[in-house]
């Protein structure tokens, strides 16, 4: 089959490309402070209380227990990046961007907000420089654990789960738009917080004859479990406590490993996928969803979220493509084919050899 490359289309120029450089490094500087004030106004479900209609800062502060006239001088700079927008009455509403901010919304970023606007979040990214001296998560030297310990705690699993909901449904919607599942029988799916079943239960629901597997953290899968019995699919969907560097289920004919490979170094990610290669059978497939890194300096998210892996896991990465498929043949896998998306990830398949 031939391979597709998931190289992003080209972008128009950004909105800095006509200012003068000194300012664009100014406003570039202020990203941390927009950041910072879009998550007090996810916390404080300012978004939620405009979904029926404008209302003034005074009636906002009311009903979110704030003082009035700081939570005016918040809203005002929202509204001046286009987050929120102030009408000739004085009254606050939503524009498309603050739309997002509301939980009720299709594909709602709140509770992605609300896990990257944490304090833990913070102290990490204040931590930096340490990461870059020394190659180690600098999560681990302020918290004396690593990221997915202190993930086992119920609390925080919760959290993690309800924002990989809210990051993956983008991913998990065009998983569905992008490959054809008609042919799975069995479909296993090997999570890591994976956002309270957020990828295998709009699968199974497409796929009425289809059974599934869902394997994550025993703190993770109590998440999940309430998820798959409101969806109607306890008796379709097997929920089982374990890690995929130790174990993955055998039985299904398609695995899927949604943002999982991108967390380990090459060493644990080649025994995650060997893992696979031995549970599945010589005709079974598997996919993995992740972003892909272009060469070159073409803005990309994913050039972020590695630095993001850089601060909380040892070893974690985004990868090239070249990368992937050197993983993926050491495991016993070869590329079937990569296809592109309408988000920044890919969707790669791979098939044992």
């Amino acid at each position: 089959m031939t391979t597709t490359t998931s190289t992003p289309k080209a972008r128009q120029p950004s909105a800095l490309s006509h200012v003068p450089p000194a300012i664009a490094m100014l406003r570039f500087l202020g990203g941390f402070r927009i950041a910072r004030i879009i998550y007090v106004v996810a916390e404080l479900g300012i978004a939620d209380l405009l979904v029926d209609g404008a209302k003034t800062s005074a009636e906002l502060a009311e009903a979110t227990q704030t003082h009035e006239s700081s939570l005016y001088r918040v809203l005002r700079s929202l509204a001046s990046v286009g987050i929120f927008a102030q009408d000739d009455d004085g009254k606050f509403k939503l524009t498309p961007s603050a739309e997002y901010l509301a939980g009720d919304t299709p594909g709602s970023l709140r509770d992605a907000i609300k896990f990257l606007g944490q304090d833990w979040h913070w102290q990490v990214w204040g931590e930096l420089p340490y990461s870059i001296k020394t190659g180690k998560p600098a999560f681990d030297r302020l918290f004396g654990q690593g990221l997915f310990e202190y993930y086992l705690n119920p609390e925080a699993a919760e959290t993690a789960s309800n924002s990989k909901v809210s990051i993956s449904s983008r991913a998990s919607n065009s998983l569905m738009d992008n490959y054809d599942f008609s042919s799975t029988s069995t479909l296993v799916e090997l999570g890591i917080f994976a956002g309270a079943g957020s990828t295998i239960i709009p699968l199974l629901k497409a796929y009425p004859e289809m059974k599934g597997i869902l394997l994550d953290f025993e703190s993770a899968i109590a998440v999940a479990q309430p998820a798959i019995e409101q969806a109607g699919l306890t008796e379709r969907c097997q929920l089982v406590s374990g890690n995929c560097v130790e174990t993955v289920p055998s039985g299904g004919d398609t695995y899927i490993l949604m943002f999982v490979i991108h967390n380990w170094d090459d060493e644990q990610a080649i025994k995650i996928l060997q893992n696979c290669r031995e549970a599945m059978t010589d005709t079974g497939k598997l996919l993995l969803v992740e972003m892909i890194m272009p060469e070159g300096n073409e803005p990309f998210v994913g050039k972020l979220i590695d630095l993001e892996s850089l601060l909380t896991t040892p070893g974690g990465r985004e990868r090239k493509e070249d990368e992937y498929r050197d993983l993926l043949v050491k495991a016993g896998f070869k590329i079937a084919r990569i296809i592109p998306t309408q988000t920044a990830n890919s969707i790669i398949e791979a098939v044992p050899v």
